[in-house]
């Protein structure tokens, strides 16, 4: 894993940082990760100010062009680590992103979702949902009427739920 990563990260000149603040929220930070080969780390400089903290982490390396076409990425999970002064970034698993991997990495990401979905529901022996097709066209073809949208017939108006003008409390 670690020469497949050193080499991904060559293509790309910075990284999203994402880890935990104090209060266990996402924390993300832009970096420059430079790989440590003695120790199969990567070290992050951090501004001071950043609320992250030491554990669980992620880092994504991507690009793309002026109108966001040609999407390329990879992640990867791992710890934070703080050394002293510094931050260290220990990768624990490669995650191929699009663009990664050639014509069969992106058929895979392709289908996964699907595979994923339907093992969601296998779990627990819930069946395929249904969707109204038909309600959705007839939505589309609303929403791409001029004007401004009607509420339906049978919806209330705001205020007191009769018609009337809104009903303001103190």
């Amino acid at each position: 894993m670690w020469a497949e990563l050193v080499k991904n990260l060559k293509a790309y000149p910075s990284a999203v940082l994402t880890g935990l603040d104090v209060d266990g929220y996402p924390f993300s930070v832009r970096c420059v990760p430079q790989p440590d080969p003695s120790q199969e780390v990567l070290l992050v400089q951090i501004p001071p100010q950043a609320a992250i903290q030491p554990g669980p982490a992620g880092l994504l390396c991507h690009s793309h062009d002026e109108q966001i076409w040609n999407l390329k990425s990879f992640g990867v999970h791992g710890t934070l680590e703080q050394q002293g002064n510094s931050w260290v970034f220990k990768p624990r698993r490669l995650i191929a992103g699009m663009g990664s991997g050639g014509l069969l990495g992106t058929v895979k990401q392709i289908f996964a979702p699907r595979r994923t979905a339907q093992q969601y529901l296998e779990r627990r022996g819930l069946p395929r949902p249904k969707v109204d097709w038909d309600g959705m066209k007839a939505l589309w073809a609303e929403a791409k009427q001029p004007g401004p949208p009607q509420p339906p017939a049978d919806a209330q108006t705001p205020g007191d739920g009769h018609g009337g003008p809104p009903v303001r409390s103190a």
